[in-house]
């Protein structure tokens, strides 16, 4: 029968965020290569549900303090989540026994910002996560490549924000699961006002 080990909240809050700052997408200033010029982070995975019938989506990940923020176009996640705001997130790396790691399982309510329901909100996020900067310097790869009219492209920086949405992820519990090479794996639970390890 497992037992629940009380600690620190605040300690086990950042070591979550410091998860999450080495695992998110970051801004990448000026574009060097071709692409979006966004350091990106780790892998992520959406798990959205409607009608008993989960959906698992890879997908960008951002944050802001233990808050997951995600970039989504449209699909059946945006579908999902319109229907049923329930979801989870996992966020990790390639297993390797050997090293140590930490992994995290996220569950929470997730809210949809676009510039059609908060355009404050999803303009000041896009500039924070550098997401207009990567944008406009895959465009001007288009551009320099003679694929798109340089005139056109201000029109296409509308069309692809109109079409995106930002996924920000209320949390409701947290696992870090931390893994080592030479012993058990150690659980740590946050959820709103308390903190405590998973023992056996």
């Amino acid at each position: 029968m497992s037992k629940k080990l009380e600690i620190p909240q605040k300690d086990l809050e950042n070591e979550i965020i410091a998860v999450l700052d080495r695992t998110a997408n970051k801004p990448g200033g000026n574009r060097t290569k071709p692409g979006c010029n966004l350091v990106h982070g780790k892998a992520c995975a959406l798990g959205t549900c409607i009608d008993n019938k989960p959906r698992v989506t890879p997908i960008d990940l951002y944050h802001d303090g233990l808050t997951p923020w995600l970039g989504g176009e449209p699909g059946g996640k945006i579908a999902n989540i319109m229907r049923n705001p329930n979801v989870s997130i996992g966020v990790y790396e390639p297993v390797d026994h050997s090293i140590e790691q930490k992994s995290l399982q996220i569950w929470g309510t997730a809210e949809l910002f676009n510039l059609k329901n908060n355009p404050d909100e999803f303009n000041r996020r896009l500039t924070a996560f550098g997401l207009d900067e990567a944008l406009r310097g895959m465009i001007d790869q288009h551009v320099q490549a003679g694929e798109l009219p340089a005139e056109h492209a201000e029109a296409a920086f509308e069309k692809a924000t109109k079409m995106f949405n930002f996924i920000k992820v209320t949390p409701e519990k947290i696992v870090l699961l931390h893994m080592f090479p030479d012993k058990r794996p150690v659980r740590k639970v946050w959820e709103p006002g308390k903190a405590y390890i998973k023992t056996r």
